[in-house]
């Protein structure tokens, strides 16, 4: 009883701080603009889950189509912050649609890098390439993609399912019901009812094959 009491009042200390903090930064003018000061304590809340300072949660994190968000380079902040990153790299290869970035990262215990490449091929397919930010800044979007995807997948234990901001602005949270304006009798191929039955196609019997 005694632990549960000491537990609660080190979160309500925690809480009081974090308050504390955000009306440091409101009256600083440190809020990002259209950030409600209830939307800056849930960032400030969200980004100390993972280790983050207020100031770089109030900049870093972000609700968008109803996924919490982390900026790009917030990605590698938090992973490096854990301090389980045993190195890291990347390298762009071809050029034009054949433009690609691969991204390594090894993990403290585990001797192998781990690797993500994204290319222009996958931006095409994902239908980014019509985006504005993909076609100014091409590789940087990529190694952007590249480095998010490699380090979740290396460190789930760190950023688990968080999104990156570049992805959450690709979901609308919609999924429209298309109706097809095609008659029902047109939908579908008519058969008479006085058709022949459909035959089934004659069975062929397997030949053995020959020995040479």
């Amino acid at each position: 009883m005694t632990n549960e009491i000491s537990t609660v009042e080190t979160q309500n200390d925690v809480i009081t701080l974090q308050k504390r903090q955000l009306d440091a930064l409101t009256a600083g003018g440190f809020l990002p603009k259209g950030c409600t000061k209830d939307e800056a304590f849930a960032r400030i809340v969200a980004g100390a889950s993972m280790g983050m300072k207020p100031i770089q949660a109030l900049n870093g994190v972000a609700m968008i189509n109803g996924h919490p968000t982390l900026h790009s380079d917030s990605i590698p902040c938090v992973v490096m912050a854990s301090g389980l990153v045993n190195g890291m790299k990347y390298k762009f290869t071809g050029e034009g649609d054949g433009l690609a970035c691969t991204f390594y990262i090894r993990r403290k215990g585990i001797e192998d890098y781990q690797e993500w490449t994204y290319s222009i091929k996958d931006a095409k397919e994902a239908g980014l390439m019509s985006n504005p930010v993909w076609q100014k800044h091409t590789k940087k979007m990529l190694f952007n993609r590249a480095r998010t995807w490699c380090m979740r997948n290396t460190f789930p234990d760190v950023i688990g399912n968080i999104l990156s901001k570049d992805e959450a602005d690709e979901i609308d949270g919609t999924n429209p019901i298309v109706e097809d304006a095609t008659p029902p009798e047109q939908r579908y191929e008519t058969i008479p009812l006085d058709a022949e039955p459909v035959k089934e196609p004659e069975q062929v019997p397997e030949q053995e094959p020959e020995l040479v």
